[in-house]
This record gives C-alpha cells, sequence and structure tokens, in this order.
C-alpha cells in the first residue's frame, strides 16, 4: 500500500515536469529540464526540504500550483488488522500551490478533501487507531465507517543573507461515522505549527533546524438505537486485554487527546549541487484516553517517541549516470500505563494507583541504491535496488503475553520517464518485494482463544508473521493543454500474504497544473 502512495506521488511530481507558470506553454524545448523535477531520485531530494519550513525556500526555483482529483480503493481478502477494516474506497480532492514571491522569499500552500467508507472495521471504536492503541473502546459487531475529512496548510519563508527562517501550520479536521448499532460518531481535530531556521554553511549546502508542535483530540459517542441487544463494548488494554470493570454496553463514550513536540537537523545540498544529504527528527507525544461515561476518568495513556533519519549522497557518475545511495530509519517505542480505581461515588472513581504493563517497540532500517540513467535529454531510467529490515515486538506483563516478528525485505523498483512528439510525456514504474519472516514462539497467557477477541490477536499476528510477496505498476501520461498541463495516472498493487490472504489496490489520479 505505502509503494502504491510513492507511486502515486511520482506521478504528481512526474507530471510537475511542465510546472513553470506558463513555461511549458510557452516553449516545449524546456520540457526535458523541467522532467528533471518528475525523477525518482530528484523527487526524494525535493522531499528532504519539506519537514523544515526555512528549508523550504532552497526546494526549487519552479512555482507550480496543482488541482487533483483522485480514487482509492483497497480490497483485503483477510483483513492485515482488523481495527482497520479490511479495505476502502476513498475520492480525494485537492488543491496546492508554490509560489516564489522574489529573490527572498517563498509561499505554498494546500487543501484537500477526501470522502468515502472503510469496510468492516472490528475493535476499534475510534479513527486513527495506529497512533491511539491500544487503549480504545472496541466491540466486536463492526461494521463500515464512513469518513469526511478536510485538511489545510500553509507556510511562508524568508531569506536575509545566510540565513532563512520559516513558519508553516496546518490542520485536519475529520468525522465518520457508523450506520448500524453500536452507531459510532467520532470527531478529530489535529493542530500541527512548525517553526525553522537554516544557514548557509558554504555556496553548496545549508544546515538546518526546526520544532514542532502537535495539537489532538478525538472525541468518540455510541449510540444504541435498538432497545434490546447484547452488544458489549470493550476497554481494549492490548494484547487482547481489557479492563472488565469498565466493559457492557452503557460505557459508550469516549476521548483521546495528546500534545506532541518534536525536533529536527537536516544538512542539505542546494543550488542544484550534489553531495551528501542527513536528515533526524525526534518526537515525542503522551496519547490520553478518557472515558466520557465516567466523569471524564483517564483510564491509561502511552508515551510515544519516535526517531526518523536519513543519510544519502547523491554523485554524477557521468554525464548520462547519476547515483544516490540513502540509508533510512525508524524507531517507535510506546509505553503504556494504565490507571487503578478504588471505590466510586455515582460516575467518580478514586485513583489508587497506576500500573505500566504494555510495550510496543517497531523499527525499520533500509538502504536504496537507485542509479539514474539519461539517454538524451528526453528519456530516464531508474533503476532501484533496496534491502530493508523491519522489526515489530509487543509485550503485556501480567497476564504475560508477548509476539516478536521481523522482515527481511529485499526489493527492485524500475522506472521510465521518457517524451514523445514533443509534448507527451509517459512514465511507467514496475516494482516487487518479498518480505520473509522470522517470529518468535508467541506466548499469549491466558487468551481466551475461543472468543472473538482472542480470534481478532491470533488472526493479526499471523498476518503479521507471514512471509509476503509485493507487486506493483504505475503507468502515468501528461501534456500542455491551452495554459496548463493535464495528466492522468493510475496504479495497481498486489501483495500476497503467503498462506493467508491477498490484497489488492488500485489509485486513479487526474491533475491539473498550471
Amino acid at each position: 500500500m505505502s509503494g502504491l502512495l510513492r507511486h502515486n506521488r511520482y506521478m504528481i511530481l512526474a507530471v510537475a515536469v511542465t510546472l513553470s507558470t506558463g513555461a511549458m506553454a510557452q516553449s516545449a524545448s524546456l520540457l526535458p529540464e523541467l522532467q528533471r523535477l518528475a525523477l525518482p531520485v530528484e523527487s526524494k531530494r525535493l522531499a528532504d526540504f519539506e519537514p523544515n519550513p526555512s528549508a523550504m525556500f532552497y526546494r526549487d526555483s519552479v512555482s507550480l500550483s496543482t488541482l487533483s482529483f483522485s480514487a482509492d480503493r483497497t480490497e483485503e481478502e483477510k483483513p492485515v488488522m482488523e481495527q482497520l477494516g479490511d479495505g476502502h474506497l476513498l475520492f480525494g480532492l485537492s488543491a496546492a500551490s508554490y509560489s516564489r514571491l522574489g529573490q527572498s522569499s517563498v509561499v505554498w500552500g494546500d487543501a484537500a478533501f477526501t470522502t468515502g467508507s472503510y469496510r468492516d472495521v472490528r475493535w476499534s471504536d475510534c479513527i486513527d487507531y495506529r497512533r491511539i492503541a491500544p487503549y480504545v473502546l472496541g466491540d466486536e459487531a463492526g461494521g463500515n465507517l464512513s469518513t469526511r475529512c478536510y485538511s489545510f496548510s500553509g507556510g511562508y519563508a524568508k531569506n536575509i543573507g545566510r540565513w532563512s527562517a520559516g513558519v508553516e501550520a496546518g490542520y485536519r479536521a475529520e468525522i465518520a461515522y457508523r450506520n448500524r448499532d453500536p452507531r459510532v460518531k467520532t470527531v478529530v481535530s489535529d493542530l500541527d505549527i512548525s517553526l525553522g531556521a537554516s544557514y548557509e554553511v558554504n555556496s553548496g549546502h545549508v544546515i538546518g533546524l526546526d520544532a514542532d508542535l502537535n495539537v489532538y483530540n478525538q472525541n468518540c459517542d455510541l449510540d444504541f438505537y435498538s432497545p434490546v441487544n447484547e452488544i458489549n463494548t470493550y476497554t481494549l488494554t492490548g494484547l487482547g486485554t481489557y479492563y472488565r470493570r469498565f466493559m457492557g454496553n452503557t460505557n459508550k463514550n469516549s476521548g483521546y487527546s495528546s500534545l506532541g513536540y518534536a525536533i529536527g537537523l537536516q544538512f542539505l545540498p542546494i543550488k542544484g549541487e550534489r553531495g551528501l544529504s542527513a536528515t533526524v527528527k525526534y518526537g515525542h507525544y503522551r496519547m490520553e484516553q478518557q472515558l466520557r461515561n465516567f466523569n471524564n476518568l483517564t483510564l491509561g495513556f502511552t508515551d510515544n517517541d519516535l526517531i526518523d533519519f536519513c543519510v544519502g549522497y547523491s554523485a554524477g557518475l557521468s554525464r548520462t549516470l547519476l547515483i544516490r545511495p540513502s540509508i533510512e530509519g525508524m524507531i517507535h517505542r510506546r509505553r503504556g500505563t494504565e490507571n487503578l480505581f478504588g471505590t466510586s461515588a455515582g460516575a467518580s472513581y478514586d485513583k489508587i494507583g497506576s500500573r505500566s504493563p504494555y510495550s510496543c517497540d517497531n523499527a525499520r532500517f533500509g538502504l536504496s541504491l537507485p542509479l539514474q540513467i539519461a539517454f538524451g535529454r528526453t528519456t530516464y531510467v531508474t533503476l532501484n535496488p533496496n534491502l530493508s529490515f523491519e522489526n515489530e515486538t509487543e509485550g503485556y506483563s501480567e497476564p504475560y503475553r508477548h509476539l516478536q516478528v521481523s522482515h527481511l525485505i529485499p526489493g527492485l523498483k524500475a522506472d521510465l520517464s521518457a517524451v514523445s512528439s514533443g509534448i507527451w510525456l509517459w512514465n511507467f514504474s514496475l516494482e516487487g518485494s518479498f518480505a520473509k519472516a522470522s517470529a518468535e514462539t508467541p506466548v499469549l497467557t491466558d487468551l481466551e482463544t475461543d472468543t472473538a477477541l482472542g480470534q481478532c490477536v491470533l488472526s493479526n499476528y499471523s498476518m503479521l508473521c507471514a512471509d509476503r510477496t509485493s507487486l506493483g505498476a504505475m503507468i502515468g501520461i501528461s501534456r500542455p493543454v491551452s495554459s496548463f498541463i493535464l495528466s492522468l495516472s493510475a496504479s495497481y498493487g498486489f501483495t500476497d500474504y503467503c498462506n493467508e490472504g491477498v490484497c489488492h489496490c488500485a489509485v486513479v489520479t487526474l491533475s491539473a497544473k498550471f
């Protein structure tokens, strides 16, 4: 799925070959130079500037605006994770702009609307499960979740001499609901603010520092329209455990909130220079769960630490060969704390202590060796062999439960970009990978495997520890029409979770650039 989304971004960037305002319409001879922005090696370089708003000043010399419509469909024969459902159908409309106001400042912004549904979501009556887990309300019945999501962001960067400063803010509002008992209605508010500064250490490189703040809230309400029902809501605490004291169908409303921060450091080549690039970011947030029906009682919270880094080196081996090896990594450490309560007075409970039985650690490291080959000024081929390693460890102390799975994933991706008749830009991409799993013997003490919740844990684990074969393809085409560029792309992905099930994903995007 993530590979397909990357394909889609490459296509969107691929049509950016025409994106100097009016330049394409004025002179088709500029196309090969602008096409450089669409190539995988170059698109990755451009993405390195996005975490720091001050570095956006150096991102590119081209001003561009984009309007896009997309349709995204995924079907899973067996859900990879029941809390996320077994597929979705989403439609999106978005607009984005990056504009240079002169020699010393740049502005950018985007707005997007997404609507659709997630199919057969169970054991989670909220959205953003990966961010909130494991302390959620959930039920066995589940069902389809319809969603509407609005997002906006904008930024400004200013250059003064060898210094640049920037600010960026983004906001996401999302509502999701289910039309059968228990009827979920959840509302998300997600605010991001980022400040950054950069300094040109020499004529070809810049060093940057950024600080980010995130404020997140989600309110989730449940209603039962049927006057007689036996659907229990569980206060889940991870790996099939739950707080028995607060289960039932009277505990219907919950809230989730977090305040997070992050700091990042970048060392990037600018002004078209090649060479070393390095980025690292550390973030932390605490996610709390409140039970609204029990006087906003904080049942549990997780402390989350995240580290992301990437080191790459871009070098021209000849006039037609460009290589950009890179090493990337991600580490996510989550620790869960549950509050303990004594006697109650109505809906109020006295807190008498806490314990921290839950832990989850995720890590991913990858090496890629993209080689870009130019055939004249109108045809480029990029070959990208890659190797990654991922590991997930999840545990609970009492009752003792422990799962650990790792995957070694070799892969290969090939991209072709070519111009025909001076105006048509074609993009083709193929990729494949195989993830070989290595799993420790699971320990699931006292797990009730004959219940729906126990079956959910076993099903999620069987998908996690399966070998995976993934294949993907993308085709895109664009051409100038009047004063703007029209483009169309389609991508398809297939993943076989060996002996467990298969997943199909297709994305179609129609864009206009000017």
